[in-house]
Parts: structure tokens; sequence; C-alpha cells
């Protein structure tokens, strides 16, 4: 004889701790007037139009001292970290760009 049992599942909490970065971020900056700004353009489609127009705003807003522009050679590909060491040295912020 056959007997029908209930089905039984099994509960798993979803949630996880947060994850604290191995790194603190560099301190914010009091304003973005006339500030060395780097640029890193991940090569997609667009990117490069988006951050041109971008640092064309903020320039006209807060004046921009310098521009350093790097382009990766892909999208799937990380900065390199002599460029990154490079712009940490000689800007006063970053902005990485994505394009699509």
């Amino acid at each position: 004889m056959v007997t029908a049992t209930k089905p039984r599942y099994t509960l798993i909490d979803p949630t996880t701790l947060p994850i604290v970065p191995e790194f603190e971020g560099a301190p914010r900056l009091d304003d973005l007037k006339n500030k060395r700004v780097g640029v890193i353009d991940d090569s997609k489609v667009n990117a490069k139009e988006y951050l041109e127009q971008l640092t064309d705003l903020i320039d006209q807003r807060f004046g921009i001292a310098s521009i350093k522009y790097h382009a990766k050679p892909s999208a799937s590909k990380p900065a390199d970290p002599a460029v990154v060491a490079e712009m940490a040295e000689e800007c006063d912020y970053v902005i990485v760009g994505i394009g699509d």
C-alpha cells in the first residue's frame, strides 16, 4: 500500500554579513573648483562622448585646472595599475565612465 506524504521543504536564510572592504576610500573634496581631473574611459560605445560632455559641464560650473585622460583597451579589463597610481598622484579626483 502507498501512502501519500506531504512534501518537505528546506528553508535557507539568504542574508549575509556585510562585506567590509580592505581599504578606505579617498577623503571627500571640499569643492570641485579648479581641480585636476582624471578620466578613465572603459572603451564602450559612447563612453568618450559622455565623458567629454561631463567634463565640459564640470568645467563650466567649477572650472578644471587640467584633465588627464586614459582609455582602457576594453571594458572587460581593469585599468593598468600604473595608470591608476599615476592618476592618484597627479589628479585631485577621477571619473570612471561607461558607455552603451
